[in-house]
Formats: C-alpha cells, sequence, structure tokens
C-alpha cells in the first residue's frame, strides 16, 4: 500500500511539473517563432514578442529554482545551522526585496519583533527564506492599500513568527490544502502573478526542518495569518 501510495505521489508530482513548465515553454516557442518569421523587423512588434519571451523565461527560472530548493529540503540535503537571529533586521532586509512592488500598490510594510525576540535560536538561511516566501506571498495577493505584519511571540515552546496580511482572505475550503505542491486557491491570478506554487510547501517543509510546524488562519474579506512555531534550540 505504502509503495502504490509512493508511486502514485510520483506520478501527480511528475503531472504537474509537466503542466507547470508546458505554458511558459509554449509561450516561448511561439514568441520566438513569431519573431524568426519577421516580427523581428516590426519595430513596434518585437519588444512585445521580446518582453514576453523575457517574462517566461524567468517564470521558468523561478520554477526550476523553487523545484530545487524542494528537493534539497525534502532530502534532507539543506544543512541547518542553529545561531541567534534578530528577527527585526531579518524582516527589514526581506521587506527591501519585496518594497517597489509594494510601493506601486501601496501596500503597508511593518514589523513588530516584541520581547525577546532578538534571542530567536534558529538557522538563518530558514527563517529568511520562510518570510521571503510568505511576505512574497501576502504582498503579490493583496489589494491596493492593504497592510502586510511580521510579528513574533513567545509560546510554551518557543517561538510563534507570524505573517499577517490584510488582503481577501482565503476561503476555509482551500485551507486544508493550501501548503500542497502545486495548489492554488486562484489558478489563473497566481500564473499571471509569477508564482510557482511551490512558496508555501518550501515554508511547510522549512518550518518542519526547524522541528516546527506552520498553520494558516484565515477568512474571506478578512485577511489571512500564517503562524510559523519554532521551538527554542531549533
Amino acid at each position: 500500500t505504502e509503495v502504490r501510495k509512493l508511486e502514485s505521489m510520483r506520478r501527480d508530482f511528475v503531472a504537474n511539473v509537466s503542466h507547470e513548465l508546458r505554458t511558459p515553454v509554449a509561450a516561448v516557442i511561439s514568441a520566438a517563432e513569431t519573431l524568426r518569421d519577421g516580427a523581428v523587423r516590426d519595430e513596434e512588434a518585437a519588444p512585445r514578442f521580446v518582453d514576453i519571451v523575457m517574462r517566461n523565461a524567468e517564470r521558468l527560472q523561478r520554477l526550476i529554482e523553487d523545484l530545487l530548493e524542494l528537493s534539497r529540503i525534502e532530502s534532507r540535503e539543506v544543512k541547518l545551522k542553529p545561531e541567534t537571529v534578530d528577527v527585526e533586521p531579518l524582516a527589514r532586509g526581506v521587506f527591501a526585496m519585496v518594497q517597489d512592488r509594494a510601493a506601486r500598490k501601496r501596500v503597508a510594510l511593518e514589523v513588530d519583533a516584541g520581547e525577546g525576540a532578538k534571542a530567536l535560536t534558529g538557522d538563518r538561511r530558514a527563517l529568511e527564506q520562510i518570510l521571503i516566501n510568505l511576505v512574497d506571498n501576502a504582498v503579490k495577493y493583496c489589494s491596493e492599500g492593504a497592510k502586510v505584519s511580521v510579528r513574533t511571540r513567545p509560546s510554551e515552546r518557543g517561538w510563534v513568527l507570524s505573517v499577517s496580511d490584510t488582503g481577501p482572505g482565503i476561503a476555509e475550503s482551500h485551507l486544508k490544502r493550501i501548503f500542497e505542491r502545486f495548489y492554488r486557491v486562484d489558478t489563473g491570478r497566481s500564473r499571471d502573478l509569477g508564482g510557482t506554487g511551490l512558496g508555501l510547501a518550501i515554508v511547510k517543509h522549512l518550518s518542519e526542518a526547524l522541528g516546527g510546524s506552520v498553520e494558516v488562519e484565515s477568512r474571506l474579506g478578512q485577511g489571512s495569518t500564517f503562524n510559523v512555531a519554532i521551538p527554542r534550540g531549533a
């Protein structure tokens, strides 16, 4: 039974990857063929088709990078190095990566590190990658004028690192599957915005690699909060 389950998972994964690759590859081929057939000499059309090639090549690059990252985590190739991490500068560094997009949408970014957050222990790269994925998602799907917040609070076992937004929220029917690879709440919009469908799966696996877990609280129209539980000495 376990072998059949694993084989089914493998088939589903290959099918999902193939599906995700097919669309950008087809777009690149189509645009390249159009340029080859004469559009390259059209001063008005050529930049548009070059832009199509660039956008879809970048999408392929993001997908490949996320697949490799997920593979490294699942095969335990990622070697965690516990150290004391100050959450506030870590969060502000992540904010700098999304600042331009947030500014265009007038999305406010704030961090409330909380008491004792300078003493959070964990692998810096893993914590940064978790924050990058959660903050990037929040900014990506928020509407104009929303707010994205990073907070920490002590818990019985260690710490909870939270990323909250005042965006559209997620329907309850999606919450149980949202950390699955390639699962999307809004497939069309996610692809349009450059999502690979792997960001939350990476968050889940990194949280577990730290000895913790991740959960989401959300309601339609009331925003979302992703809580990453991190044990002491992670």
